[in-house]
């Protein structure tokens, strides 16, 4: 999930707005945005690389009304445009019922931590935790290094700690209320295994088939694998003096026929055969 395989920005830079929380059944929720992933890097033809009062002018510009909003995904590394439609009467706060924070995305992808070893009946086991596929991506607190999670799971032994997971599995983040607690009767706080760093990052996801480019109307096909070369079938309308295309066969050619024997060459009625010669004179 490297920075390698990124898609470039448009307008260049690596700033935006973090979604970190979105409202069920939000503007935000309705246009697909998605928790601690995305980031708003631009609405309309504006380009959000400044912390400034251009993302709630423009919010308050377009209340009502669509807005096409340029979203950069951390889990895909590519960009996708949304449209969102801002609005206060959708039962909950804010225009579009995000929580945001205007921060850099470069590395945005490595603050992630790996759950593995989940011990039964542990904190982690009891919590639901899953091996090799839950990766923990926040909590209510900022967290920006390894030591941050252990700080924070070290002042709540005995107490409940929210934080937000995203599983490979679903694809999707949910919250888990999990007590850490260091007389468990096993390892740790947690009964859990945490990998952090560069072998420990969410794999990247494909962007969604229909961001995909389709292939031109132009472009030949490879030939099917079993030999044949497809033919269409004639339709009405083809031209009378339009010859079939010939169709090559895989298969070899019949062998030829056994060659057949001459008859014997026969004769007319009226034909005789010749007479043979006179027998020699007697010797004197």
């Amino acid at each position: 999930m490297g920075a390698e395989n990124s898609t470039p920005v448009p307008g260049g830079g690596t700033e935006g707005y973090h979604v970190l929380r979105v409202q069920e059944n939000s503007p935000g929720h309705k246009a697909g945005l998605e928790a601690f992933f995305d980031f708003i890097i631009a609405i309309g033809n504006t380009r959000l690389n400044e912390d400034n009062e251009n993302l709630r002018d423009l919010l308050i510009q377009h209340k009502d009304k669509p807005v096409r909003t340029l979203v950069y995904s951390s889990k895909t590394q590519s960009c996708r445009e949304v449209t969102l439609v801002p609005c206060e009467g959708w039962g909950g706060q804010g225009l579009l019922g995000v929580s945001i924070r205007f921060c850099s995305f470069d590395g945005a992808n490595e603050n992630v931590w790996h759950v593995m070893d989940v011990q039964p009946n542990s904190p982690a086991g009891l919590a639901g935790l899953q091996s090799d596929t839950d990766y923990i991506i926040g909590a209510d607190t900022l967290l920006q290094d390894y030591e941050d999670l252990i700080t924070l799971i070290e002042a709540h032994d005995g107490k409940p700690l929210k934080l937000y997971v995203y599983s490979t599995v679903s694809d999707s983040c949910r919250e888990v209320t999990i007590t850490p607690n260091s007389v468990w009767g096993g390892e740790g706080l947690l009964g859990c295994g945490i990998g952090y760093g560069y072998l420990h990052r969410i794999p990247t996801r494909e962007p969604p088939v229909d961001q995909l480019t389709p292939l031109p109307s132009d472009v030949m096909r490879a030939p099917a694998s079993d030999g044949f070369t497809e033919v269409p079938l004639s339709s009405a309308a083809a031209t009378p003096s339009a010859a079939p295309a010939p169709v090559s066969s895989p298969l070899p050619p019949p062998p030829p026929p056994p060659p057949q024997s001459m008859p014997p060459p026969t004769y007319a009625a009226s034909q005789s055969l010749p007479s043979p010669p006179p027998p020699p004179p007697p010797a004197p």
